[in-house]
């Protein structure tokens, strides 16, 4: 599995940096960075080619289906890569844009117990079918736009309903624009990341 990963000299906590669709394991340092740049930074790349241009966590959906045994597969694939990367005793932070994101939800409702807290940019409801464990004290913080049609508004009030009735404590910020990542957002995420997370 294609990663990076910086090795903080001053911090135990660990952020899990999932990116977007067509991306790679790099493209949201500078959001991490902007959020806290104390953190260890373990990036992950998907291997699913997105048409040969960058890379996906899981395949698009084939006549409207997701494969769901496939994204299954891969998020337990992924979960066990990070617990033999980050190793035991130190907090788990996961952040993660589009099918990132959504990667992202599938690793907390399927192993929650690895994770302290995730952000969520652009996140879609795809897993209403999936019986969550507890998500007792995850914090969770997710964004969208208003003009988002790819991951619409309704689909992160969705998404938060469902982290919401299984425990985590789930804030929602909406910007006025589209799927695109801002930097209103990030520093949305950040000062929650402060108050929420770090305090």
């Amino acid at each position: 599995m294609k990663s990076f990963y910086h090795h903080s000299q001053t911090s135990q906590d660990v952020f899990i940096v999932l990116h977007g669709s067509g991306g790679r394991e790099t493209d949201l340092l500078h959001v991490v960075g902007e959020i806290d740049d104390s953190l260890s930074v373990l990036g992950i790349r998907g291997d699913v080619s997105n048409n040969n241009k960058g890379f996906r966590y899981f395949n698009r959906p084939v006549d409207g289906q997701f494969d769901y045994a496939e994204i299954q597969e891969n998020t337990d694939r992924i979960a066990s890569f990070i617990k033999e990367q980050v190793g035991t005793g130190r907090s788990i932070h996961l952040v993660g844009y589009s099918n990132g994101a959504n990667l992202a939800i599938s690793l907390l409702l399927s192993h929650s117990d690895l994770f302290d807290s995730a952000i969520l940019l652009h996140p879609s409801h795809l897993f209403s079918h999936v019986e969550a464990k507890s998500l007792d004290n995850v914090a969770v913080f997710i964004t969208s736009g208003a003009r988002d049609v790819i991951t619409t508004p309704g689909d992160v009030m969705a998404v938060k309903k469902q982290l919401s009735d299984n425990g985590a404590q789930v804030t929602v910020k909406l910007t006025d624009y589209g799927h695109e990542l801002t930097d209103e957002e990030i520093k949305q995420a950040t000062s929650w990341w402060n108050t929420e997370v770090k305090a």
